[in-house]
């Protein structure tokens, strides 16, 4: 079975080139079958790859009859969604490739993007995005036209365009037209670009990365092609919840390309707050999250076990059981088969420990994330291992994945059949990895750009002489080539005694506290690792009235995370509280204990108002500017020492 299906993804990428011919392929053999499932006005809608194209054809004519030609970028700013999906898709039908702009990217950014990659027409989601973008818009002379992808929306006919007015244009447009559509199509090949997407790196400064549809196939190829090889199938009874921004080469590539491509559903989350909710109507079998979704998923699951001493006492029983059965299920090298059931390879006492425990707690969690769960993808940042061990003894798969945008996303995936806690896997097939002298991780191969878009300077930055990609990630590899990420290169902190530091493992354990909202680890040339605190403020909030301790109402402020309203700042009285501050050196001794003793955080202060994106002091994906906040925080930062 194994043999013919990887026969099946070496045909696959032998015979298809484009994800216009991916899909083709799929309404001809699936046409039928559903492609997306969103919540339309309050109702879900389903609908079907026989759907799914004709929308798109109707998007590619309309940009068609606008002068839009082969190889030209169309933008988009969005938030993500089936209509996000439509336009993209509409885009690559006409021969166009695609400019993902994180929606929360600033105006200066939006422009600077716009500059870089001239771009010619702009997508954005909603009516309030329409107007801030018309505000610049004479800042990015190279746009011609700009749509809404708000239902409803109309603009001038001319210029401006409502998502739902395209579509009209490109069904008139379809009774002549659909030869020339065939034939702009038929002129898209295997090198022809297909997405861009900029990287927020740390630095601030923003590099193109361009990937061509072969690239996108390739990166779909190969993970399904891995997953085989360990005894893990997918196909088209495949369903993918879209919860992270497409912008996103992780989602865009695991849980939006990769699912069209074998002819399986791709549904999408309404928002952050419905996220559990839907979490429960969608039922997925496959979803991608960031390391911190995880964590506080747990973390709310113990909590609300916790609550009561029974409900604690069972909690810990539970906990313990799954870490003694993730040990058992080990082999002598460390690897545990997930292929099959726990309940078939433990064995005695342990067996029935493990039965009990699954039916009083682990289905619970099982069931939070839809109850048919195959493959929860994890990537973006470091995962915790002590965490990662707990979930899989629980039996929840965790698919722990490596990859960049520029490698358009996963390279490396965990092994079903051969499963290490803590590690992820050897290379993806058609893909190579070795360790630079200083650990430093290469990568070349399918799907691995070999140039930054009209950016010298960064590509010979960022490439070997041979050819060899430079991650920027130090890594470690066991005697089979699995890989386990220590941390990024920038990102190792040296103690002025000379001691190592990995900032992402001290990140990763302080992410696993609902009290921790941000963590700013420091110690760069110091004699030891001290941190800035943004505890979560609304935990906060709510212990200080539970108890009835006064503080100033009237200092704080709100605004949107996640696309959840919560308090962003505070007073000082709040964040010198003798009781907030001894809650937040609980929660750091816990995170200490975990860690060696040069590792431990000996000082912090605690911070009266979150970081953002928009003062420039996070990326998109949420990982801290260090340099921006060294130099706003330096007086702060001295106290410390």
């Amino acid at each position: 079975m194994i043999e013919g299906a990887l026969a099946m993804w070496k045909n696959f990428e032998e015979t298809v080139f484009t994800i216009p011919q991916a899909l083709y392929n799929n309404q001809m053999a699936l046409g039928g079958r559903p492609a997306q499932m969103f919540n339309d006005a309050g109702k879900w809608r389903i609908i079907t790859y026989n759907d799914l194209v004709a929308g798109c054809e109707n998007i590619a004519l309309a940009l068609m009859k606008l002068g839009i030609k082969r190889h030209d970028l169309l933008a988009i700013k969005a938030a993500s969604s089936a209509r996000w999906t439509w336009a993209d898709l509409g885009n690559m039908f006409a021969g166009g490739a695609t400019v993902s702009i994180y929606p929360t990217l600033s105006r200066e950014e939006t422009i600077g993007i716009a500059k870089h990659s001239q771009f010619r027409l702009l997508y954005v989601d909603t009516v309030q995005r329409f107007y801030e973008v018309m505000g610049y818009l004479h800042e990015m002379p190279s746009v011609e036209y700009v749509v809404c992808l708000e239902k409803g929306f109309r603009g001038d006919g001319k210029k401006v365009f409502g998502l739902g007015e395209l579509i009209g244009i490109g069904a008139e447009e379809r009774k002549t037209q659909l030869s020339a559509l065939k034939e702009r199509v038929d002129s898209i090949t295997g090198d022809s670009p297909a997405a861009m997407v900029y990287t927020s790196g740390t630095t601030g400064n923003l590099k193109g990365v361009m990937h061509s549809h072969r690239s996108i196939l390739y990166a779909a190829i190969r993970g399904y092609s891995h997953l085989a090889i360990y005894d893990r199938l997918e196909n088209y009874n495949c369903v993918s919840m879209i919860t992270l921004p497409l912008s996103h080469i992780m989602e865009k590539v695991n849980g939006y390309y990769g699912p069209l491509t074998i002819g399986g559903m791709v549904a999408f989350a309404q928002s952050p707050a419905t996220f559990m909710t839907d979490l429960s109507v969608i039922r997925p079998t496959w979803i991608t999250w960031v390391p911190r979704l995880l964590a506080r998923m747990y973390s709310t699951m113990e909590g609300a076990f916790c609550a009561t001493e029974a409900g604690k006492k069972l909690w810990d029983w539970a906990v313990d059981v799954a870490i003694k059965a993730s040990y058992a299920l080990e082999d002598e090298d460390g690897y545990i088969n997930m292929t099959i059931p726990f309940e078939d390879q433990l064995q005695g006492e342990l067996r029935e420990q493990w039965i009990a425990a699954y039916n009083s707690v682990y289905w619970r969690l099982h069931h939070a994330l839809g109850g048919r769960m195959v493959d929860l993808n994890i990537g973006g940042a470091y995962l915790d291992e002590d965490l990662h061990r707990k979930l899989v003894g629980m039996g929840v798969y965790i698919g722990y994945g490596y990859g960049l945008t520029e490698t358009a996303a996963g390279v490396a995936e965990s092994a079903p059949s051969a499963y290490k806690i803590g590690w992820i896997s050897p290379a993806n097939p058609g893909v190579e990895f070795k360790l630079d002298e200083d650990g430093e991780l290469l990568i070349r191969g399918n799907g691995v750009i070999t140039e930054y878009y009209k950016d010298e300077q960064a590509t010979r930055e960022s490439f070997t002489e041979d050819g060899w990609f430079r991650t920027g990630d130090i890594a470690e590899m066991d005697k089979r080539g699995y890989i386990r990420i220590v941390d990024r290169k920038k990102s190792i902190i040296v103690l002025d005694t000379g001691k190592n530091v990995a900032q992402a493992r001290i990140e990763s354990l302080c992410s696993l506290s609902p009290l921790l909202d941000q963590v700013v680890v420091l110690g760069q040339n110091r004699k030891y690792i001290a941190a800035l605190i943004v505890p979560n403020y609304e935990v906060i909030l709510h212990a200080l009235r539970s108890q009835s301790i006064p503080f100033d109402e009237s200092q704080l402020e709100y605004g949107e995370v996640n696309g959840l309203r919560v308090c962003v700042k505070v007073g000082e009285d709040i964040i010198n509280n003798p009781m907030v501050v001894a809650q937040i050196q609980k929660e750091i001794d816990k995170v200490n204990e975990k860690l060696d003793d040069f590792e431990t955080i000996k000082k912090f202060k605690i911070l009266s108002r979150r970081l953002s994106e928009e003062a420039g002091e996070i990326t998109p994906s949420s990982k801290i500017r260090i340099k921006v906040i060294m130099e706003r925080y330096a007086d702060v930062i001295e106290s410390l020492y």
